[in-house]
């Protein structure tokens, strides 16, 4: 199929690109990599009459590290990041593989993955589980929003009409926090049925914090707070396990489709997670 009529402009500023969104309104869709909008052009499930390019700015391409972190532009590529060490945050590098497959994540990028913001996608569980800080760029200039306030349903975010997702801040880690990143897909590439990210720190092999997020179960990825407790303060022994196994199952409200019904998904998100703290156990 191809898609419907449009207007393209590619803007080499982000202030410029802004003003074209700001221009046409409702009308207008940013395109980062295209391996979401595009299909979604190609099935008439979005019909912008305005694609804005945003490839072309050079501030939304960095990739550095500061003290907050890893400042991942909007339009880095998730294969980019795949390939260049991204030290300190360890759950991101851990994910990438699992994203499609190596030419979609030639193509794709993190702030396009983040903002289209699918229930099934690995970097929004990513950045819930790191605490991430989204930034989004307007007329009016930036404003930080947090991972958790950032997911609003499948396929929505909390951008305001006319923002862009200008970049991602990725906190890294301490060095003695362990990470493990697991999913359940039918064919390796495929959408993920149920997935788990999971970091945890350790002192004298008690669980101090852990973060552990749940996602492909639900409108948005999970932060599994149920399970958390279930760990905090004990060694990650065979109770331990069970325990917090059974907390993200109970925790969770999957829905039902042609890939798995809810108790399937539960029994997913339980046998994962039990896996991704074994991995991280010391």
């Amino acid at each position: 199929m191809k898609p419907p009529p449009f207007a393209y402009c590619r803007p080499h500023s982000l202030d410029e690109a802004l003003e074209f969104l700001a221009e046409h309104g409702d009308e207008a869709r940013p395109l980062a990599g295209g391996q979401s909008l595009v299909p979604m052009l190609n099935h008439r499930l979005a019909r912008p009459t305005v694609l804005v390019d945003i490839g072309a700015i050079g501030d939304l391409q960095r990739m550095d590290r500061n003290e907050s972190g890893w400042r991942i532009g909007a339009t880095v590529t998730q294969r980019r990041v795949e390939r260049e060490s991204t030290e300190g945050c360890d759950l991101l590098r851990l994910a990438m593989p699992f994203i499609g497959h190596r030419q979609i994540r030639a193509r794709g990028t993190v702030g396009g993955s983040i903002a289209h913001a699918d229930p099934a996608a690995e970097l929004p569980a990513v950045a819930l589980t790191l605490d991430a800080t989204m930034v989004a760029a307007g007329l009016d200039g930036q404003r930080e929003i947090p991972a958790a306030e950032f997911f609003a349903g499948p396929y929505m975010n909390s951008l305001e009409e006319g923002e862009i997702l200008s970049h991602v801040t990725f906190p890294t880690v301490p060095p003695t926090t362990r990470c493990s990143f697991r999913e359940f897909a039918r064919r390796k590439g495929d959408f993920a049925v149920a997935g788990v990210a999971a970091t945890v720190d350790f002192e004298d092999g008690s669980v101090t914090a852990a973060s552990l997020t749940a996602f492909a179960v639900g409108s948005n990825p999970v932060r599994l707070t149920g399970a958390e407790a279930a760990v905090a303060g004990r060694h990650l022994d065979e109770a331990a396990l069970i325990d917090s196994a059974e907390a993200a199952a109970a925790e969770i409200e999957p829905w039902d489709d042609i890939h798995g019904s809810p108790q399937y998904r539960r029994q997913l998100v339980a046998a994962l997670l039990r896996r991704a703290l074994q991995e991280v156990a010391p």
